[in-house]
């Protein structure tokens, strides 16, 4: 019998260099067994030195994202000028087009790996991620508030939501045609009714697949963020964390931010850690890069002021 073809996805580019580099590090720290691909989408540039160092830890293939996909995103960045920046979030759907492969496991550059995750990987479900924060609030007893929030985020009363910063597909999906569909709805319209700007990949997606998705609990997808209703809802404690995701502004290779929750502190010593072991993990070029773009940024999650009209 042939064994499957698996794959493992990530989207980097300068301002990501680091997470991505810890992020494969970690993952074959924890999971020698993988005999797989691992697939670089550029988010934007990617300097020389910095793909030499993704090398070194793997055999990487970089891709660039589609041209429909780029066409897409400048003509959505056109349309909704405060959505310019978050572009490189939509490559993620190109995971989708993999058909040469089994099962395709995304994992967004801003996480990384501290155990074993071949259940992503050995799972016969089209599609599995982990929960959002709604869902968690959901699973609380507050689905009103949850369908509140995703009506203005997702603009649709949605359920049972996931995140998007890991995602495993499976065969039935794994086609160009599904991907195509998903690229497609990078349009202006799909945003008429989205009140809260700044979800991206993660709007689509939910639109397409919440409710349908199976989520595995938060140890697959811990976010710091959302430790407290994990800890709650899923039973999980920090230690049970497969994948930690650093979601938010406060990447751990950036200078602390002031007033961190002290909450957070010991997932990025975990970080230190395993960057300690990790050789050329400096890159303040990058840091840098990040923190300007961050930056930028701090105005997107927010309500909209108004609604562009479709063209």
């Amino acid at each position: 019998m042939t064994a499957p073809r698996d794959c493992l996805v990530t989207i980097a580019d300068d301002g990501f260099a680091a997470g991505a580099q810890m992020l494969l590090f970690s993952f074959f720290r924890y999971n020698p067994w993988f005999r797989g691909d691992v697939v670089v989408v550029l988010g934007g540039a990617l300097a020389a030195h910095r793909r030499e160092r993704l090398q070194a830890l793997a055999p990487v293939r970089f891709v660039e994202p589609g041209a429909d996909l780029a066409a897409r995103v400048s003509a959505l960045a056109q349309a909704i000028p405060e959505l310019r920046l978050a572009g490189p979030r939509f490559a993620s759907l190109d995971a989708f087009g993999l058909a040469d492969y089994d099962r395709v496991v995304y994992v967004d550059s801003d996480a990384f790996v501290v155990g074993d995750v071949s259940a992503l990987f050995r799972t016969d479900a089209p599609l599995v991620a982990c929960g959002d924060g709604s869902r968690y609030d959901e699973a609380l007893g507050d689905a009103a508030a949850a369908r509140a929030a995703n009506r203005a985020r997702y603009g649709a009363a949605l359920g049972d939501c996931f995140n998007t910063g890991v995602l495993s597909i499976g065969r039935p999906l794994l086609d160009r045609a599904v991907r195509d569909e998903l690229v497609a709805t990078i349009d202006p319209a799909t945003w008429r009714d989205v009140e809260t700007l700044g979800w991206t990949d993660q709007l689509i997606l939910n639109r397409r697949f919440a409710g349908t998705a199976t989520l595995f609990d938060g140890r697959y997808n811990y976010m710091p963020i959302l430790e407290a209703k994990i800890r709650r809802v899923d039973g999980l404690a920090f230690n049970d964390a497969r994948i930690v995701h650093m979601a938010g502004r406060d990447k751990p290779w950036l200078p602390a931010p002031p007033g961190r929750p002290p909450s957070l502190e010991k997932f990025h010593e975990l970080w230190r850690q395993l960057a300690e072991l990790m050789p050329d993990h400096d890159d303040t070029d990058a840091a840098a890069h990040l923190a300007a773009e961050a930056r930028a940024m701090q105005g997107v999650m927010r309500p909209r002021t108004e609604l562009e009209a479709s063209p």
